[in-house]
């Protein structure tokens, strides 16, 4: 059997969220909605209308949960014989994945209906759980914390400068879309083996006890008198 790379949790990650809206129009009747995982393009739209693109624009730095200050993580690897050796690696990084969805249809009135609807699929899915995520790295990446599932979080709104910008960027007039972000993390590959202390030998003397030779310089500069000028005798 093989282990997917751990480096596709973020393609794994648009396939879910694909996945989810899919599931969640066909659950409500919109069973002919195609969902676009790319540019909100017109050429990317053509002759599937209607259809909502969930396009991810952003990926960045989780800043909340790069506060930790420790550099490396330990992490524990089984061996053939049963055996368990211990390696250490710099500690994940969690990024920031933020998408944008918007709706395309015949009429405004067909999507406004959309985005309604994937307001309210994100809405109920602040947490996306275990079961409704599709892919083999979630488990990997989320290993040693209480993973209960994928989190799901409305974002504040673009001003309009960057919004005029961005759908300038793609050549379409500004339209209604949605924000909305998660996060996962990034697992670096290379680890180096390390050992745990087991024991430790301390020796010690005592200062007090006689059979301690101390040796110091030799010869001692301090064995004779130091004769500053006044120990002649007759001088005047």
């Amino acid at each position: 059997m093989t282990t997917t790379p751990q480096h596709h949790v973020i393609k794994e990650t648009s396939d879910t969220l694909t996945r989810l809206f899919q599931d969640e129009f066909k659950r409500n009747g919109y069973k002919r909605v195609h969902i676009v995982d790319g540019a909100p393009k017109p050429d990317a739209i053509e002759g599937k209308l209607p259809a909502v693109s969930v396009y991810l624009y952003q990926i960045a730095l989780d800043p909340p949960a790069t506060e930790n200050t420790a550099v490396h993580e330990v992490v524990e690897v089984a061996q053939e014989d049963g055996t368990i050796k211990e390696y250490a690696r710099r500690r994940r990084l969690w990024v920031r994945l933020d998408y944008l969805a918007s709706a395309w249809a015949q009429t405004p009135e067909d999507e406004q209906l959309l985005c309604g609807l994937l307001l309210r699929t994100i809405i109920d899915n602040a947490e996306i759980t275990k079961e409704k995520l599709k892919g083999t790295t979630f488990e990997e990446s989320m290993h040693g914390y209480e993973f209960t599932g994928l989190p799901l979080i409305l974002n504040t709104r673009m001003d309009e400068g960057t919004l005029a910008r961005f759908w300038g960027s793609l050549n379409q007039p500004i339209r209604p879309a949605i924000q909305f972000w998660t996060a996962v993390p990034i697992i670096p590959e290379r680890m180096e083996e390390f050992q745990r202390v087991r024991s430790r030998q301390l020796e010690y003397r005592n200062v007090h006890d006689p059979v301690v030779k101390e040796q110091g310089p030799n010869p001692n500069p301090f064995a004779r008198r130091l004769d500053l000028g006044r120990g002649k005798k007759g001088g005047t």
